[in-house]
């Protein structure tokens, strides 16, 4: 099996590029926003965490050379669940809507953000 193959076995498809690593940046930012608990997504601690295209970019989603994504998110305080568990319902989440449980996902909780309702 030739490494290209074997790229697109672990990581769900081939590497998207341009408008197609935008596609899944977004189809990533919107499960990871489904997830209950987080209020948005990150931008990253020391550097922008984004995914970038021809005159746009996703912030939040960083989708990796190999097709891997790593999601930056804020979470809400107080949270419905320990971090951890937050992290992996996102990590479970993006994974079945954006790569199928094939794809490599990296969840990151970048902050954690006082919810003031009414």
């Amino acid at each position: 099996m030739s490494e290209t193959t074997n790229n697109e076995e672990r990581h769900g498809g081939a590497f998207p590029a341009g408008d197609d690593a935008l596609r899944v940046a977004r189809a990533a930012s919107e499960a990871a926003l489904a997830v209950e608990g987080v209020v948005r997504l990150g931008s990253g601690v020391y550097a922008e965490a984004a995914t970038y295209g021809a005159n746009d970019k996703v912030v939040g989603v960083v989708v990796g050379s190999g097709g891997e994504l790593e999601v930056h998110v804020v979470a809400g305080y107080p949270p419905p669940k320990s971090l951890p568990e937050l992290g992996r319902e996102v990590k479970d989440e993006v994974s079945r809507r954006v790569g199928n449980g094939r794809r490599e996902v990296s969840v990151v909780i970048d902050d954690v953000e006082e919810v003031v309702e009414g």
